[in-house]
């Protein structure tokens, strides 16, 4: 077999002014060369192409990890607002019925029975919550002005005690103590007690008159609403103004003896629309 002497000639310059130089290069030598540029050249292109793979994988990856982490962050806020909205319904509940019952006022409906159990399901049960809790916030705002104006009227009304002492003389008819005979009608109640007591107001009002009057000496009249007043008599000492804000418990006076008196007591009037009633009536809630 004859040897292959065939070859390729390449002839260059390095520099301009260089003298012409020539390689030769045998055919089998430069074919081998390509080969390998060749194979070179495919694995480079077969490695930049699996990296391209690669690189598309671990976008797509990355985005589904993405796209994970905000479905669970999205998933745990629905958790949490149906929790806080379900812990809020019950709290309402348990407010309205508190204040139905404090109130004597009938519920439209047990809402406890329809606060579900567990995680939502989907955005129809969130909604579902919403629209409970609006219509349980409706009704607990039309109980409590109820409420409201019940715990009004009941601070209003007058009861218990001015001063603690004793029961010298009733409502109604009795006989003169002053003497000279016969009978005569007392409109409150003689509480007895030391000079100097506090007197205080048994309900909240407002102060109507303060100074002396008549029979009633130092007396303070106050005005609690709903055609209900009280008065207060024979004080040695007053320390309410007219027109002033009182409120039950407040002390407005000491007791004295002054005006039509025998002895330091207490005179305690209830008036319904300036009519005198028995003060024992709202006395008794006092002692409750």
């Amino acid at each position: 077999m004859k040897e292959d002497k065939r070859f390729y000639t390449f002839v260059f310059a390095p520099t301009a002014k260089s003298q012409l130089r020539k390689i030769n290069v045998p055919h089998n030598v430069l074919y081998a060369i390509l080969g390998f540029a060749a194979v070179g050249l495919l694995t480079v292109g077969y490695g930049a192409y699996r990296l391209a793979q690669h690189a598309v994988v671990v976008a797509k990856l990355n985005l589904m990890q993405t796209e994970n982490r905000l479905l669970r962050e999205k998933n745990q806020e629905a958790q949490s607002k149906y929790d806080i909205m379900q812990n809020r319904l019950a709290a309402l509940d348990t407010t309205q019925r508190k204040l139905a019952e404090a109130s004597g006022i009938s519920r439209q409906s047990d809402i406890s029975a329809n606060i579900g159990q567990g995680g939502p399901d989907s955005d129809a049960s969130v909604s579902d919550m919403e629209r409970v809790t609006a219509a349980l916030e409706s009704e607990l705002r039309q109980i409590k002005d109820v409420f409201d104006k019940n715990q009004v009227r009941l601070s209003s009304t007058p009861s218990g005690w001015p001063v603690r002492g004793y029961i010298t003389d009733g409502f109604g008819w009795r006989r003169n103590p002053f003497g000279g005979g016969g009978s005569e009608s007392h409109g409150g109640l003689d509480i007895a007690t030391n000079h100097g007591t506090p007197i205080q107001s048994t309900a909240d009002g407002i102060v109507l008159f303060a100074g002396m009057f008549g029979g009633y000496g130092n007396v303070v009249v106050i005005d609690h609403g709903y055609g209900i007043t009280t008065r207060y008599g024979h004080m040695s000492r007053i320390d309410v103004e007219v027109g002033q804000h009182i409120a039950r418990g407040k002390q407005i006076g000491a007791v004295g003896s002054t005006g039509r008196s025998t002895a330091p007591h207490c005179h305690y009037e209830v008036r319904l629309h300036d009519r005198p009633v028995n003060p024992l009536n709202y006395l008794s809630v006092g002692r409750l």
